[in-house]
């Protein structure tokens, strides 16, 4: 009866959803999201005065902004396991580095938001002070934006990994025609993600934007847009077009 629901309810529906029970492997993995999320959230000590209760219940702000790419990263990673339900070994070793690279990103993430709020409120206010607290100056938010953008990186070319390793187990598991499509778009709209974090690494270090390289993160939804249409373009013309090169994207 479940599954029958599932079926016609849930948010995917032009694949076919296989991972029918949490395995063992999502179980961890939920854990660590949401450890990652109680870091952001968590990262001091609890409030012991008004003032600093009312500190901790602002900083929801930063932290809902880190917590919405957090959710985006596991959004990806519980997608895979629910459309191929896959276990191998080599997912293991992905999911493996996956969960370690979320933890690595969780303070980095958090600092970034937190830095460019209280520079906001700062610029509405005169009072850096809360800024200045943080150690965020310009170097270190733009070395901070880029140990972000690394961690990112990283995190979306082991979910690429991951999806192109269900390609090449589309006859195992039963992928049709239209669901290695999709697959394959996900692998590049991937890999646009992580040339997007090679961009925003090289615009924090090299370039005068420094900590405002982050900007750079809207370029995710016409890279989504970009990396869908060259595949579906590909897919009519598979000979001429690197895209379909092989079975692993």
């Amino acid at each position: 009866m479940r599954s029958e629901i599932a079926k016609h309810l849930d948010h995917d529906p032009d694949f076919e959803w296989r991972g029918q029970s949490v395995t063992r492997i999502e179980n961890l993995s939920d854990i660590v999201f949401a450890l990652a999320l109680g870091m952001m959230l968590f990262g001091g000590p609890p409030p012991q005065t008004f003032s600093e209760l009312v500190h901790f219940l602002i900083s929801i702000i930063p932290v809902t902004a880190s917590f919405v790419i957090l959710l985006m990263m596991w959004n990806s990673h519980f997608v895979f396991f629910r459309r191929y339900a896959l276990a191998d070994n080599k997912v293991v070793l992905l999911n493996s580095a996956l969960l370690l690279m979320v933890l690595f990103t969780a303070y980095p993430l958090r600092f970034i938001f937190d830095s460019f709020f209280w520079y906001i409120v700062g610029s509405a206010t005169g009072d850096f002070s809360q800024l200045r607290e943080t150690d965020m100056d310009w170097i270190n938010s733009a070395r901070s934006m880029a140990i972000f953008g690394a961690g990112y990186g990283v995190i979306y070319t082991l979910l690429s990994f991951m999806y192109a390793h269900a390609i090449s187990k589309a006859d195992s598991i039963g992928l049709s025609e239209r669901e290695i499509l999709l697959t394959r778009q996900t692998v590049w709209i991937f890999r646009g993600e992580v040339a997007i974090a090679i961009l925003l690494i090289c615009a924090a270090l090299f370039t005068p934007i420094g900590p405002f390289a982050g900007t750079l993160m809207f370029l995710n939804w016409p890279n989504a847009y970009l990396m869908s249409y060259l595949v579906k373009k590909s897919s009519r013309k598979p000979a001429a077009s690197v895209l379909h090169a092989g079975p692993d994207a």
